[in-house]
């Protein structure tokens, strides 16, 4: 029967599947090197090498394509801060936010254009900052109810944490002057002595 597990897909079903992949990296594509005012149908469904009759049965306009694309990227992003101190409890400070942070930074790079598209538009929202700021005072509370980390205000964590990965991210990845592992350890010479939990013995 159709749609159970293990049944294959409808011929249909994946061509429906794979032409909706193909628009979606022809707008992303688009949009990334037009914005959204710049970019036509016309051009992406080219790009696509399909039909206009194909991309409105997927969108019902562009405006509706780059609102879908850069909303679920963003929420894709904030999926992986939140797991930015994922790991088992025996693992080391230094590891597990190492780790945690190269998913994140590996997530922005792995389609340049489309994180592009995504900054640029997100960068109009004032308040952009405010999501990722409370999952991650939310993730460092709990590190710290583990005693994982430092007992900083965790709102302070959280945007010392959100101000100093983007901007490394911006001066070393997004530049392409850097790998995620170099920019994770550059990184991380700033924030263990913020989070470990010696820093505060060290400072009474």
């Amino acid at each position: 029967m159709q749609g159970t597990p293990g049944s294959p897909l409808h011929p249909q079903t994946k061509r429906h599947l794979h032409n909706t992949q193909r628009l979606r990296d022809a707008a992303i594509r688009e949009f990334a090197r037009h914005g959204l005012h710049g970019t036509k149908v016309s051009s992406i469904v080219a790009a696509a090498q399909l039909t206009q009759p194909s991309f409105y049965r997927t969108w019902p306009s562009k405006e509706a394509a780059f609102e879908q694309i850069v909303s679920e990227t963003l929420r894709s992003w904030r999926d992986a801060a939140s797991q930015i101190m994922a790991g088992p409890a025996t693992l080391p400070l230094e590891q597990r936010m190492s780790q945690g942070l190269a998913r994140l930074y590996a997530l922005l790079v792995a389609d340049p254009e489309l994180t592009q598209m995504v900054l640029r538009e997100n960068s109009k929202n004032a308040d952009r900052h405010l999501p990722f700021i409370d999952i991650y005072r939310t993730v460092f509370l709990i590190a710290q109810a583990h005693g994982q980390i430092s007992d900083i205000p965790s709102e302070r964590l959280a945007q010392a944490y959100t101000a100093i990965t983007e901007r490394f991210f911006h001066a070393r990845l997004y530049t392409q002057q850097a790998t995620v592992e170099a920019a994770v350890q550059e990184v991380m010479t700033l924030l263990l002595p913020v989070f470990e939990r010696s820093h505060l013995k060290e400072s009474v």
